[in-house]
């Protein structure tokens, strides 16, 4: 119970308390008092029908199951720059209150209630808000690094540059929230190059130019790993093809990713029959040209090479990334079934559970379902997950989402094989240019990206020298169709 000499003390005012805080030794005691009646009983709110509490030093109160907030909208408790230090404020009642930049540094939030409140720049670090209820509040700026955020709402919550680096979100309800816009990670790889991204100017003019640029990067960046994929025009962005546009300028693929792959597992089950994951479904179906969010890379550069030369018309591209070893993932990867399995959901589940708001929504793709709840998507995935891994602990980190894998798939197709194939995968990213992930959330772990430019009068010569090498198509894509076709090419020169 409450300390009645406390609550006297409070209604003095912040002045007086703040004095008396310096005089005495006490640990203040709200437990249970429903603070914001005894002010308006005694006349003390402020002109707004606040609780006036702005700098009061309340470090190490106890608030537990306190009331700090009105029946009304505009009622709440003024407590901007406040000190709440290791403070408990374990199932308290603060909604619209005002905590911005209050220091609130391992206090205990579990259970309250801060629907709509605003704690802008508020100190947060290491504060337990487990099943908190932060509805509507306002996080910009605000740091919550080591908090633990374990299954609370931050549903239509601001998070603009709030640091979440090192909380832990698991179960967090992010639904609207667009995270993305917070700071999620800590960069514990800077930048290879101080700038973000330069388009190198480079150019291949033959396979000695390709081994001697990947020989210099190799040795220079020993801790990373080397990932390449060519293309034949440099006009292209990188998208996987599922997040291309179509010709109207409309990602409609995009919003029926999920549908592809189930009409084209129902028309051939045999071809599936026997693939318990996720990943082998959306690896097999790309194979026979199912449009989904894996993009193509390889180990090999000069498979790459090959793909950057195979038509002459236009200057060919070549892509070269340089992979922090965290980012690399094997196929069995709980990561990357994470990801493999929400692909599977449909697309207003992915929005969910991705934090988009509805603006974000109109401006990609209408989707009516997107009212569907947060709990049920997010009971979704795990159904899916536990499918192929029976036993996966609830503990998904959203950031996770927001990262931008490589895949080190099975060896199961001839052509994997052949090309040293690997993959890119991402829930939410749709283009895997480095500048546009930090665009995204500037301080995400990333991989370095050059670019290497393939003239085209220099195509047909490169390709005469991977053929010495042995990289034709009748190598890279094995097969009786490109054998046939090799064939008819030897005996027609």
């Amino acid at each position: 119970m409450a300390n009645p000499k406390h609550i006297k003390w409070l209604l003095e005012g912040v002045s007086a308390w703040n004095a008396r805080r310096e005089r005495e030794d006490f640990l203040p005691d709200f437990a249970g008092a429903n603070i914001y009646e005894e002010f308006q009983k005694a006349g003390k709110l402020n002109k707004n029908g606040y609780i006036p509490l702005a700098r009061i030093n309340l470090s190490k109160a106890n608030f537990l199951g306190a009331r700090l907030c009105g029946r009304s909208k505009a009622s709440g408790a003024d407590l901007r720059h406040a000190n709440l230090w290791s403070a408990n404020l374990q199932d308290a009642q603060l909604a619209n209150s005002r905590l911005n930049s209050a220091v609130l540094i391992g206090a205990r939030l579990d259970n309250a209630n801060l629907l709509a409140a605003s704690l802008r720049g508020a100190k947060m670090a290491s504060a337990i808000l487990h099943k908190t209820q932060l509805f509507q509040a306002n996080l910009t700026n605000a740091t919550l690094e080591l908090a633990y955020l374990e299954n609370a709402n931050l549903s239509c919550t601001t998070l603009i540059g709030t640091d979440l680096t090192t909380a832990n979100l698991t179960g967090t309800d992010l639904t609207w929230s667009r995270p993305w816009k917070a700071k999620l990670f800590r960069d514990r790889h800077p930048s290879i190059r101080a700038h973000k991204q330069s388009k190198s100017n480079k150019r291949i003019n033959c396979v000695a130019d390709l081994i001697k640029a990947c020989t210099d990067l190799g040795s220079q960046h020993t801790d990373y790993l080397l990932y390449f994929r060519g293309e034949s025009a440099n006009i292209w962005e990188l998208r996987p093809s599922v997040m291309r546009s179509s010709q109207d300028d409309k990602f409609s693929l995009r919003a029926k990713e999920s549908n592809m792959l189930l009409d084209l597992m129902s028309r051939r089950p045999a071809d599936f029959g026997d693939m318990a994951s996720a990943l082998s479904q959306w690896v097999l179906a790309q194979h026979h040209g199912l449009k989904t969010r894996l993009l193509d890379i390889t180990r090999n550069p000069l498979v790459a090479l090959f793909s950057a030369c195979e038509s002459d018309d236009k200057p060919g591209r070549l892509h070269v990334f340089l992979v922090p070893k965290e980012l690399v993932k094997p196929f069995n990867s709980d990561t990357i079934s994470i990801i493999a399995n929400f692909s599977r959901l449909a697309r207003a589940e992915q929005n969910l559970l991705l934090g988009w708001t509805g603006k974000d929504i109109e401006e990609r793709e209408c989707d009516p379902q997107f009212a569907s709840i947060y709990e049920h998507a997010k009971g979704r995935l795990y159904h899916l997950i536990r499918q192929e891994k029976p036993f996966f602990e609830e503990k998904i980190d959203p950031r996770d989402f927001f990262r931008v894998f490589v895949i080190e798939p099975q060896q199961s197709f001839e052509r994997i094989r052949a090309q040293s194939g690997a993959f890119l995968i991402s829930a939410f990213h749709e283009r895997f240019e480095r500048s546009e992930i930090l665009r995204q959330n500037p301080g995400i772990p990333i991989y370095d990206h050059y670019i290497l430019n393939v003239p085209k009068a220099k195509k047909k010569g490169i390709l005469d020298e991977l053929r010495m090498m042995n990289i034709t198509r009748e190598t890279l894509f094995p097969g009786l169709d490109e054998a046939a076709h090799a064939v008819t090419q030897h005996h027609s020169r």
